[in-house]
């Protein structure tokens, strides 16, 4: 994986509720610095409420990160709960929330914004650093704000925040003896996950330096990510199936819209091989075809020599005069009169013209095919910096 994604800035993540402040959605950050032609490096890894996925073009980085922050904002809960709109009922549904998460969820009142609204609203006030929310959760308010991309093939990215930040409300309703004791549990299944599992670092980066969040970063985290056959420990899978109903479809959510990402991903790795093969093969042809040409023109002007020699000699020495030839490709034309040997010449210089034309033909046809293929490529790139570009939603300028 690029190291560029790993040496951005963090926020510390936001404060416990006695501070009446929110905890915040991992951030997603995407910086377009996009080189020349090919992708030199496309990694993609697992990050919470988004991926941490970057994507190079040689010399340069694309690269999303996680960061918790909070959203500084201390208002009494509101006391009377407006109707979710159908747009947070359809996300309710595919987060496969029950009906105590949709009672979490629609009694946040939860704002779905696009990049304009959404800019800002979840920034701490202090100074900005590289990162990127999606989503925060206000524990004095009790409110939670989503940003949505707007490319359809990212809807799970957004159905994905609203079930973290709807976990991270479903912490706060855990007595403090649950807690601690699903605290242990959630480090347990943290421990199992392989070591380079990107979620280490990212409940890390979420947390910051306020360790008091770790929990409900935890918990939130692996409610939307992990799963394995079975379930996790009972009492986790037990908690958390009071907000969710089907954890594993809510897990299968996370990892589809990562899918969409990595399979262009592999897309573009593999074109780009096979474009590289294409580009070798076609330059080789190309120089075998400029020797050949250069051969057969060599040969042409010793044929028009050979020709204007004999044709100036008295006409008894022509009669005379017998030829053989090793033509420039091995072909033996043996001793013979003269007049045969040139004219045999001849219909091996007509015939290598032919085939020299057709194969020039057919490299052109595969160059203007590497073209188009190249620009295939480039196209799937751009649509990928275009998908990183949607799931970061612009700071407050």
């Amino acid at each position: 994986m690029p190291t560029h994604p790993r040496d951005m800035s963090r926020r510390d993540a936001g404060r416990r509720s006695a501070d009446a402040q929110p905890r915040r959605t991992p951030g997603r950050l995407s910086t377009k610095a996009f080189g020349a032609l090919g992708l030199a490096t496309v990694a993609v890894a697992t990050a919470g409420a988004a991926s941490s996925w970057s994507v190079e073009r040689t010399g340069t980085g694309l690269g999303i990160m996680f960061a918790g922050a909070p959203w500084a904002e201390t208002i009494e809960q509101p006391s009377v709960v407006v109707p979710p709109t159908a747009e947070v009922v359809a996300l309710a549904d595919e987060a496969h929330l029950a009906a105590e998460g949709r009672e979490l969820l629609y009694r946040a009142q939860p704002q779905v914004l696009g990049a304009a609204e959404f800019a800002g609203r979840c920034e701490q006030h202090r100074a900005r650093v590289i990162t990127g929310a999606v989503g925060c959760f206000n524990t004095g308010t009790g409110e939670i704000l989503a940003y949505a991309p707007t490319d359809p093939r990212l809807r799970g990215f957004l159905v994905e925040t609203v079930a973290h930040e709807t976990l991270h409300a479903a912490w706060e309703e855990l007595e403090e003896d649950a807690q601690q004791k699903l605290t242990g549990l959630l480090e347990a299944e943290l421990a199992a996950l392989p070591e380079d599992a990107l979620i280490h670092e990212q409940v890390a980066g979420s947390v910051g330096s306020s360790a008091e969040h770790r929990p409900t970063e935890m918990f939130a985290y692996v409610g939307t990510q992990v799963w394995r056959d079975g379930g996790l420990a009972p009492q986790l899978e037990r908690t958390y199936a009071r907000f969710v109903a089907d954890r594993a479809a809510l897990v299968a959510v996370h990892t589809g819209w990562r899918t969409t990402l990595t399979e262009t991903t592999e897309e573009i790795r593999a074109a780009q091989a096979d474009l590289a093969e294409r580009r070798q093969a076609a330059a080789q042809q190309r120089a075998e075809l400029d020797t050949d040409l250069a051969a057969v023109d060599y040969y042409r002007q010793a044929h028009q020599e050979q020709t204007t020699d004999v044709a100036a000699l008295p006409h008894e020495e022509q009669q005379r005069l017998e030829l053989s030839w090793t033509w420039w490709d091995g072909t033996e034309l043996p001793m013979a009169p003269a007049a045969t040997t040139l004219a045999s010449a001849a219909d091996l210089l007509a015939r290598d013209e032919a085939a020299l034309t057709s194969r020039g033909a057919d490299l052109d046809v595969e160059d203007a095919a590497i073209a188009a293929e190249r620009d295939r490529i480039e196209a799937l790139i751009d649509d990928l910096e275009t998908l990183h570009e949607q799931m970061s939603p612009p700071p407050a300028s």
